[in-house]
Order: structure tokens, then C-alpha cells, then sequence
């Protein structure tokens, strides 16, 4: 399942996904906040912190105005 912002910061939905076991992408806020062994932290943070080797940009298509990362 996919969603955007408006879906992905609801945690009975996520949940709801884990317990059947279904693969998912929701996007959240960049304030949202996220456990992490070491703490909560939010997104943005979170994102800011990992090496630019561990990103992969990939087109989702050719749109109006060219691809579309």
C-alpha cells in the first residue's frame, strides 16, 4: 500500500498493515517523529543523518514536465 501525508500519520492503519503482514509506504510530516533505539527523533533529522550513498533517486515516469523523481 501506498498513501500520502494524509494517511500516513495514523498508526491504527500502520498497525492494522504490520498485523496482516503487507508491505507499505506512507509518507509522514518531516516533523513527525520516529522511535529509534536510541530515542524519538524526528523524520527530517533522521534523513539528514544518513549518507548520500544510502539514497537511490529513481524515476516514477515521464510527466508534463519531464521525469518525475
Amino acid at each position: 500500500m501506498t498513501g500520502d501525508e494524509v494517511y500516513g500519520p495514523n498508526p491504527k492503519r500502520r498497525t492494522a498493515l504490520e498485523k496482516r503482514g503487507l508491505s507499505y509506504v506512507l509518507a509522514v510530516a518531516c516533523s513527525a517523529e520516529v522511535p529509534t533505539g536510541a530515542g524519538k527523533f524526528p523524520t527530517d533529522t533522521l534523513a539528514g543523518k544518513l549518507p548520500k550513498r544510502a539514497w537511490q533517486k529513481l524515476s516514477a515516469g515521464r510527466g508534463a514536465k519531464g521525469h518525475r523523481y
